[in-house]
């Protein structure tokens, strides 16, 4: 027994190495690396977030606008305030005033006024206009309607319509022509087409 112990013990005994000192780092790097990947793909996923909802905000705003410019027009829409913006127009010049119809501007700055989610209010405003812009032909005919000694034509009128949000540059510009037959007064004025200014 003697004889294998010490043929045991001239066998040299290999020596253990530690898992940790094969390793190179590698786990650390691929880490960090997987670390800032994903940092840039919640930033750029974040900014993307915040354009989104500045988009939707500023469509919002601008529909807003344009609802509330369509219906300053509508409520200015009436044969008697197409009458009462001729007053004091004697067909002079060739350019009408436009008249601001007042009262429909705090009317519809009142109904439009909104709180958003955070409990500021979104403050709307309105300017309701009417503008004469002289006679024409009845529409639908190129004939002159005569009703005895008075030739029938159109008084023609430009409604105009302009909505703004406060404390942005959402804003919108409406233009609706009007007219209404009356006898000819002779009024030669002279009229932007709307759209083109």
């Amino acid at each position: 027994m003697n004889s294998k112990n010490s043929k045991l013990q001239m066998i040299p005994l290999l020596k253990s190495v530690p898992a940790r000192a094969k390793q190179r780092g590698v786990a650390l790097a691929v880490s960090l690396i997987l670390l800032v990947a994903m940092t840039i793909l919640g930033v750029a996923t974040l900014n993307g977030t915040r354009l989104a909802e500045k988009v939707t905000s500023n469509a919002q705003q601008k529909a807003i606008t344009f609802e509330v410019a369509e219906s300053a027009i509508n409520a200015v829409y009436l044969v008697d305030r197409f009458k009462g913006s001729m007053q004091g127009f004697s067909g002079a010049g060739n350019q009408a005033n436009a008249v601001e119809q007042n009262d429909v501007a705090a009317m519809l700055a009142d109904e439009f006024d909104q709180q958003n989610g955070l409990g500021k209010s979104v403050d709307v405003n309105a300017v309701a206009t009417i503008q004469y812009c002289g006679e024409g032909q009845p529409w639908g005919t190129d004939l002159d309607a005569n009703l005895g000694a008075s030739k029938q034509v159109y008084h023609l009128f430009d409604v105009v319509g302009d909505a703004q949000i406060n404390n942005s540059n959402a804003r919108s510009r409406h233009v609706k022509r009007a007219g209404y037959p009356r006898p000819s007064m002779g009024f030669t004025v002279t009229c932007t087409t709307p759209g083109t200014n």
